[in-house]
């Protein structure tokens, strides 16, 4: 087993059962894996990839205090970033270009912002389920790189199809995890309707 995988493995496994608890959380963690997922389909060093991580979590926690008003629509944004590193990697394991990358990267970006802007927590459960699953699957790769490194660089169509299946598997169990706990987490805007007493 290869530990250089283990911090993915743990950041994505929290993103996806317990992104939806706290926003802060939902912050670090998709920053963390962005960071760590747009190195992937440029062969990083563990090191790199790291530090990359590291940084880009700690610039989308910063931005998000100065973004307070906006935080759903960041959160939403970060893990949408997460969602297209993830298809990226799978629709251009090797030799991708780096500007349809930030393009691609940044869409989805965009679109899960909105989508969580609107939705809320129910959103952002499903933002946070399949970004933390996209991070578990690329840990898993870098962990056993000999028999799961597929998940991190599918080889072939199938490989790509099968890396796809998991990760929404993966994703709609962290989704239902969350939507299970979340009732003492964020809850979306609206009208609150109270028992009336009797």
């Amino acid at each position: 087993m290869d530990t250089s995988g283990l911090g993915a493995l743990i950041a994505g496994a929290v993103l996806c059962f317990a992104g939806v608890r706290s926003l802060n959380l939902a912050v670090f963690g998709s920053g963390f894996a962005v960071g760590w997922l747009i190195t992937e389909p440029f062969g990083a060093t563990l090191l790199t990839a790291l530090i990359v991580a590291v940084a880009a979590a700690v610039v989308a926690l910063v931005l998000a205090r100065v973004v307070f008003r906006a935080a759903l629509f960041f959160v939403g944004g970060l893990a949408g970033a997460v969602i297209g590193a993830k298809v990226f990697g799978l629709l251009q394991p090797e030799d991708g270009s780096v500007v349809l990358l930030v393009l691609f990267v940044a869409a989805t970006g965009f679109i899960g912002g909105l989508v969580t802007q609107r939705f809320h927590a129910t959103a952002l459960a499903v933002v946070c389920a399949l970004g933390g699953a996209a991070l578990i699957l690329s840990g898993l790769a870098r962990a056993f790189p000999e028999a799961l490194g597929f998940l991190r660089d599918p080889g072939g169509d199938w490989e790509a199809v099968l890396t796809t299946a998991i990760w929404i598997v993966l994703a709609a169990l962290g989704w239902s995890v969350q939507r299970g706990s979340g009732r003492g987490g964020l809850r979306p805007a609206g009208p609150q309707t109270r028992p009336t007493p009797q």
